[in-house]
């Protein structure tokens, strides 16, 4: 499983992040609050690496600017890759995935009555569900966990 356990100035499932400078990736980790900007997991609870996500991929355009980098768990990582659109389930339209620079998470997303699931307000909040796989069963499993010491939600 070396996949899981590569370094994390890689950037796993994005370009290198020898370009993006270290003081910077820890600007961008601050500014999170060392959550994922996505499915707000904290490292020390999901044991994973977390790491730089360019929200529009560089090969798309996307800069290493502050504007453009989020904080974001290996899996967020790994299930966004290049994409930065995905079709919502229930009006089947192509819509943006939820961008941490310019959508407030709150708008888009809000915590199911037990706190293991997240659940989309908006198209955009029930596409970037679906593409990031932001419900994956480990994961609602681990928020469960997570709850039931008040650990969840952040």
């Amino acid at each position: 499983m070396r996949l899981c356990h590569a370094a994390p100035h890689l950037g796993v499932g994005t370009s290198s992040m020898s370009r993006v400078p270290a003081s910077l990736r820890r600007r961008v980790r601050r500014r999170a609050g060392g959550l994922c900007e996505y499915c707000l997991s904290s490292p020390e609870l999901t044991g994973h690496d977390f790491t730089i996500d360019h929200i529009v991929p560089e090969k798309r355009g996307g800069s290493n600017g502050t504007r453009n980098l989020c904080w974001c768990c290996f899996w967020c990582n790994v299930y966004k890759q290049a994409r930065t659109e995905a079709k919502d389930w229930r009006s089947a339209h192509l819509v943006p995935l939820f961008h941490p620079r310019l959508d407030n998470w709150r708008d888009h997303f809000r915590w199911s009555r037990d706190s293991t699931k997240i659940v989309g307000r908006t198209a955009v909040g029930r596409a970037t569900i679906k593409a990031l796989r932001l419900n994956r069963s480990m994961l609602v499993k681990a928020r469960r966990v997570w709850a039931r010491f008040n650990l969840h939600p952040p």
